[in-house]
């Protein structure tokens, strides 16, 4: 089962074999599609974008994959790069969407959005990024030695004690509550009850071996400032770990991007803030 088919989600849920990996999506509603990225970190999944995908699917047809080596999608125990990534979201526009669409993307996640639109722009209408990297933040992507070393490090039964730590409710409830949101009480219970059961997959730990490590960091400094195609940008103001005044990274290499800033909310606007995030959403991909 899909994560983002997980209560209070009910939506189909549909397994795609993409270079012999089950990958999992959700997929509902009518109208142009709107793929949903989320962001990358030690528990990213699906789960992230489904007040998104409830708040659109009465205007679009909302289509929401776990990303390779998160969520309820076959995790790995390989490298996981901005260049896999990269070709997924373009695999996955093609056969599974078929024409062009919007993306709404999170941070890393909207990173590699923008270089896959920057690589093959027909596939892509509009994008809504949240928060993006890959300016300033987790832009330098170099396989350095130390990166090699630290990947091997953390592949041994060293990183598997070290993502036991990790994957505490302690933990999760500390990350959470101190950079994901603005208000802790946003944190609900299955909230964290969703973060806790995915961090406690199988090999749950490759594909955050390559965020930690920045082995999945993608820089997008040229791509950015020559997409064709609108965009809005969206921050939390009070963002911690992607501060708002990044944005002016992007707003100078394309000054007719759109900003739009929450008050009180840090990294997850579309979730702290969702119905203001959807109205928004709905009036860019619309106009």
């Amino acid at each position: 089962m899909s994560s983002l088919a997980a209560p209070p989600v009910n939506a189909l849920t549909s397994v795609w074999l993409w270079r012999g990996q089950r990958i999992h999506y959700a997929r509902r509603g009518d109208g142009d599609p709107v793929l949903l990225i989320h962001g990358i970190n030690a528990a990213a999944s699906a789960y992230e974008m489904r007040k998104v995908f409830l708040g659109l699917e009465d205007a679009f047809e909302v289509i929401a994959p776990d990303l390779p080596g998160f969520g309820a999608s076959e995790r790995r125990r390989m490298d996981y790069t901005a260049t896999l990534y990269v070709d997924f979201i373009h695999d996955f526009c093609r056969e599974r969407i078929g024409t062009a669409c919007h993306v709404i993307a999170s941070s890393l996640g909207a990173a590699y959005v923008i270089r896959a639109a920057y690589l093959a722009p027909e596939l892509f209408r509009k994008l809504l990024l949240i928060a993006p990297t890959g300016i300033r933040a987790l832009a330098d992507e170099r396989p350095t030695c130390g990166r090699r070393l630290a990947r091997d490090i953390l592949f041994s039964p060293v990183g598997t004690l070290l993502f036991r730590l990790l994957r505490t409710r302690t933990a999760i409830r500390y990350f959470m509550t101190t950079q994901g949101f603005y208000d802790p009480r946003c944190l609900t219970r299955a909230y964290e009850d969703y973060l806790y059961r995915t961090m406690r997959a199988a090999n749950a730990k490759y594909a955050p071996i390559a965020f930690l490590t920045g082995m999945a960091n993608c820089n997008i400094s040229l791509a950015f400032g020559r997409l064709p195609m609108p965009v809005q940008l969206v921050w939390g103001k009070d963002a911690r770990t992607t501060p708002a005044w990044q944005a002016e990274d992007f707003l100078a290499r394309k000054p007719d991007a759109q900003l739009v800033l929450f008050e009180r909310c840090a990294l997850l606007p579309h979730d702290e803030q969702a119905d203001r995030f959807n109205q928004l959403a709905k009036r860019f991909l619309r106009t």
